[in-house]
């Protein structure tokens, strides 16, 4: 699911809703993408931030709930993929 509008309302509950729905749809989540605004401010959230994991092989790679996460320009955008 994409979402390209503010992300004022995205929060952690919202997140994993997402991505509940997406393995309930039949398909396996392997990435989130975040645009780099809405990323910073779930990163405000203890919630989110403390399960926001280092790639063991690259420590610059980031995971949530063992979901790859991508940056993006885009300020504000959410997507399971």
């Amino acid at each position: 699911m994409r979402l390209r509008n503010p992300m004022n309302d995205l929060s952690v509950k919202k997140i994993n809703k997402q991505i509940d729905e997406f393995t309930q749809s039949g398909k396996i989540p392997s990435e989130l993408v975040f645009g780099y605004k809405t990323y910073a401010v779930l990163m405000q959230d203890d919630k989110f931030a403390d399960q926001i994991m280092k790639g063991t092989e690259n420590p610059i790679v980031r995971f949530y709930k063992k979901l790859k996460i991508t940056l993006v320009t885009d300020k504000h955008y959410f997507q399971v993929k």
